[in-house]
């Protein structure tokens, strides 16, 4: 399957038709199918008080699979072979220019039970400034091409998702941010539905504007996965995971090669993230240009990395000094903790020391509203990156 980069970037986003060839669709509907009854009955098993008879999956507007904790056996590995096929995979490597492209998450959408929840909200998927503000990571797009691509793969006609087209090129608008903050579960201007039938998939950057316009209880299943480069020029606008290792038995063997790789892939990363953090908290300049240049190969946009790994510092000190989970800071909660053990107490409090006023610099001085974004309001700035501080400010800031 041929794809178009050029025409990619241009819209932020491409239908394509047969990423389920017809021949594995029944198939594939019958294997999620059992996961969701299987997932369904667990529901139940474990509802609270508080909870319809069904549990969660019942009180979900869109409840969802997680194919690395709801594939039961090898029949139902199959969506694996999908989602590390040619149509998936493959097309990601024609998109994102680097090294490896993984897996980074293994989701399926699927309806509510009990009644119509109507639409969701117009957003990006990202938080406001979080992992860097919107304009630094499209610069990022537009220097080095996509460093993120979702799916939804239709398994049954779907037309939930609406998109902006060529939305990921640019901020909100006036008069969208009106729109968004007055109601932002109709249809924006210059938005249209994404239809698909059955067997076809969108593939998108999480940058564009969407909407899920209506979660009935329409038979839907559509396959959600993302996937992420390694080795490439810049840090990926995503670069954590959502699959805990561990399911790999039910795979083929050609399969689970994959995923071992990217699962040394990710721990590998980690470590340069580590390695930069050391350089940062020993204030030792030579070796901390060294280690982030293997972060950042690019002559372009380096400050959107550096930004980047504020946001892990932060969460690193939370790990630290706070009770939170890890699971609720980074990913899979795995790979930060994996980071954690190469530092101490103090040594964190240092590095989070070292990146204050780049911190600060990324904020309000008070919370203001973010339409459009995962969250509605935040200190920190959703569009625009540091106008009048770099890379060597940053350095100089350590004494």
């Amino acid at each position: 399957m041929k794809v178009s980069l050029d025409r990619f970037m241009e819209h932020g986003y491409i239908i394509l038709p047969d990423v389920v060839p017809p021949d594995r669709l029944e198939r594939l509907r019958r294997e999620v199918g059992r996961m969701v009854e299987h997932r369904q009955e667990l529901s139940r098993q474990q509802r609270t008080p508080d909870q319809p008879p069904g549990g969660w999956w019942e009180a979900s507007a869109q409840p969802r699979l997680s194919f690395d904790k709801d594939v039961m056996d090898a029949d139902a590995a199959f969506v694996f072979e999908c989602l590390a096929g040619e149509t998936t995979l493959g097309v990601c490597r024609q998109l994102i220019d680097a090294e490896q492209i993984a897996l980074h998450n293994l989701n399926c959408m699927c309806s509510p039970v009990s009644h119509d929840f109507g639409p969701a909200e117009w957003h990006r998927d990202i938080a406001p400034g979080d992992p860097a503000p919107l304009q630094g990571m499209i610069d990022n797009m537009t220097a080095h091409g996509p460093s993120y691509l979702q799916w939804n793969i239709a398994l049954y006609d779907d037309s939930v998702l609406w998109v902006v087209p060529k939305s990921h090129l640019r901020v909100n608008t006036k008069e969208e941010n009106r729109q968004l903050a007055e109601n932002p579960s109709i249809p924006l201007p210059g938005s249209m539905p994404v239809e698909l039938k059955a067997g076809q998939g969108v593939v998108y950057t999480h940058l564009l504007l969407h909407w899920g316009s209506n979660y009935s209880r329409k038979m839907r299943r559509a396959l959600h996965p993302g996937y992420r480069p390694f080795g490439y020029h810049a840090m990926p606008n995503v670069h954590w995971r959502h699959w805990e290792p561990g399911f790999y038995h039910h795979l083929t063997s050609e399969t689970r090669s994959l995923f071992e790789t990217w699962d040394k892939l990710y721990l590998d990363e980690m470590d340069r993230f580590g390695d930069v953090f050391k350089t940062v908290i020993d204030r030792n300049h030579d070796a901390f240009d060294t280690a982030f240049r293997r972060l950042h190969t690019s002559p372009h946009g380096a400050m959107v990395s550096l930004v980047m790994l504020s946001k892990l510092a932060d969460r690193l000190y939370l790990l630290k000094h706070t009770p939170a989970p890890a699971s609720s800071l980074w990913g899979i909660g795995r790979d930060i903790a994996y980071l954690g053990r190469r530092f101490t107490t103090q040594e964190v409090h240092d590095l989070r020391q070292r990146f204050s006023t780049l911190d600060k610099r990324l904020q309000f001085p008070d919370i203001r509203s973010a339409p459009g974004f995962q969250g509605t309001s935040s200190a920190y700035h959703p569009d625009d990156m540091p106008s009048d501080f770099g890379i060597n400010d940053f350095v100089k800031g350590w004494n």
